[in-house]
């Protein structure tokens, strides 16, 4: 199976190296050396070993995979969705050799910094372990959601844009991942360990894990409003969704992010847009929908004050 798409209209010639592949049990080319892999476990329980030491997960389940080995083995009735991509799809230096080197962490502060993040979710736990991630049901949605739009991009190719609009949607899918908080769950456990302890340290990137209540509801907000990028979002939705006034909404997202709620929101949809301007050639109007605004003056003035320029002065500058 070639784990790219090829470009129908041979007039094109046109390669991504993007694949998404749906099927029963665990995928032929899952330890294929030159992608990456994220793994949707859409039913069943798997095991998978690594290292040494063996998981048990059960579905919905999110698994990031490099290029290395991993082991596994299915239960019956196992279903999965699995994206195959190679890192230079998000940015043409991010070749496997380079990311080993180590070199782009030190590249903070820049804008390839802030693209090696979408590549960051792939790194290992700190037990050399391939990050597994448990997302609830409405996270697990929009996850698949965004793996079955960037599969109907390459399948279907209905524009010139389908190269760059399938890459935007697996830029989105690692961006939302890389905020997801995944939350203590049971059907991870770890097979080696004398009794069934779930993984209770798969948190969201914003800050470390110090299991504080705050730190506990402030993930959950982010979730939510991560999910909700694209859409258009009140203060008042989100007071009333978590129960709680605008003072005690504030002042936790500034005790955790130094940002209010709002502030945050727009600095996660700039991220996002930033990265689109850069790394893809969609119209600004199609990227400014996608990260949740209707207004162009108003995306114009939230992009310029986080970034200090226009959309359109940013691409010319960084793409």
């Amino acid at each position: 199976m070639e784990l790219f798409t090829r470009s129908k209209d041979p007039s094109w010639n046109r390669i991504v190296h993007i694949r998404v592949h749906r099927c029963k049990g665990i995928p032929e080319f899952i330890n294929d050396g030159d992608t990456y892999k994220i793994l949707a476990l859409d039913s069943g329980t798997i095991s998978l070993e690594n290292g040494g030491q063996k998981k048990r997960v059960s579905a919905p389940a999110i698994i990031m995979l490099t290029n290395e080995e991993v082991s596994f083995s299915c239960g019956k009735g196992v279903s999965t969705t699995t994206v195959f991509l190679r890192p230079t799809e998000i940015r043409e230096e991010f070749t496997l050799e380079r990311i080993c080197t180590g070199e782009f962490e030190a590249t903070q502060g820049c804008t390839i910094y802030q693209d090696y993040l979408l590549i960051k979710s792939f790194e290992k736990e700190t037990n050399r372990f391939n990050t597994v991630l448990v997302p609830g049901l409405s996270a697990y949605a929009k996850i698949t959601k965004m793996i079955r739009l960037m599969e109907q991009e390459l399948t279907q190719q209905g524009d010139g844009y389908w190269p760059c609009r399938s890459r935007s949607y697996t830029i989105e899918l690692l961006s939302f991942i890389g905020y997801v908080c995944a939350r203590p769950a049971a059907h991870v456990v770890n097979e080696e360990a004398d009794n069934t302890k779930a993984i209770s340290d798969l948190c969201v990137r914003y800050s470390e894990a110090n299991d504080k209540e705050s730190d506990d509801l402030v993930s959950e907000i982010i979730q939510y409003l991560s999910e909700h990028i694209g859409d258009k979002v009140t203060q008042e939705e989100v007071m009333k969704k978590f129960s709680m006034n605008r003072n005690r909404l504030n002042e936790l997202f500034m005790k955790e992010t130094s940002l209010t709620c709002l502030n945050y929101l727009a600095r996660m949809r700039v991220n996002l847009a930033q990265i689109m301007l850069a790394e893809t050639e969609l119209q600004i109007a199609e990227i400014e929908g996608r990260v949740g605004y209707a207004d162009s003056n108003y995306f114009v003035k939230v992009f310029k004050k986080h970034t200090g320029m226009t959309p359109s002065k940013y691409r010319e500058n960084y793409s």
